[in-house]
């Protein structure tokens, strides 16, 4: 079997950097609509204000979630154009991203609690 050269072990790491940023893309996407289906329907159907709230606070997450992918994908994009190792980097931006979902879920959580 052929060694792979340096130009398809390229190709390989920025169809990766590719899937990564689908996958926070999808995460997002997916927190929002959760978000939009509390909104309608965490009131049996109706919309009040606690709703509303819990329901915004998950689209706000998850809008920030696939902005954060995008950011992410383009920073290693040029990352991986200037040769540079993006495998290294940081964990810290994911870690946060995460943190920030979870808190979104437990503040719409007591949002609909409190006011329930």
């Amino acid at each position: 079997m052929a060694e792979p050269n340096e130009e398809s072990a390229s190709v390989r790491d920025h169809l990766a950097n590719e899937r990564t940023q689908l996958a926070w893309l999808r995460t997002g996407a997916a927190v929002m609509v959760v978000g939009l289906a509390l909104a309608r329907f965490a009131d049996g159907g109706g919309v009040d204000a606690a709703s509303l709230t819990a329901g915004g606070v998950l689209i706000a997450a998850g809008a920030g979630v696939a902005a954060y992918g995008l950011r992410r994908y383009r920073r290693i994009g040029v990352e991986l154009r200037h040769g540079l190792s993006p495998t290294a980097a940081s964990t810290r931006g994911p870690t946060l991203a995460s943190a920030a979902v979870l808190l979104a879920v437990v503040v719409a959580a007591v949002v609909l609690v409190t006011t329930g």
